[in-house]
C-alpha cells in the first residue's frame, strides 16, 4: 500500500552509538547585520535578509526608474 513505509535496511550500517552521541559544540556565529533577516515579522513575514531584499532592486534595476522616465506628450 502507498501509505506503508518500506524501509531501506543500508543505511543502518552509517549510524553507529558513537554517531548518535556525537554532539557539535556549542558556539556563538558572528553573522554581519545585513545577512540577518528583517526583525519586524509584522510588516508582511518576509524572512529574506536585507541584503537579499537589495539584490532585488538590482535584479529588477528598478533603481533606474527614475533616471529613464519618457516624456509626456500634452
Amino acid at each position: 500500500m502507498d501509505s506503508e513505509v518500506l524501509r531501506d535496511g543500508r543505511i543502518l550500517d552509517l549510524i553507529d552509538d558513537a554517531w548518535r552521541e556525537d554532539k557539535l559544540p556549542y558556539e556563538d556565529v558572528a553573522i554581519p547585520l545585513n545577512e540577518l533577516p528583517e526583525p519586524e515579522q509584522d510588516n508582511g513575514g518576509t524572512t529574506e535578509s536585507v541584503k537579499e531584499q537589495e539584490m532585488k532592486w538590482t535584479d529588477l534595476a528598478l533603481q533606474y526608474l527614475h533616471e529613464n522616465v519618457p516624456p509626456t506628450g500634452n
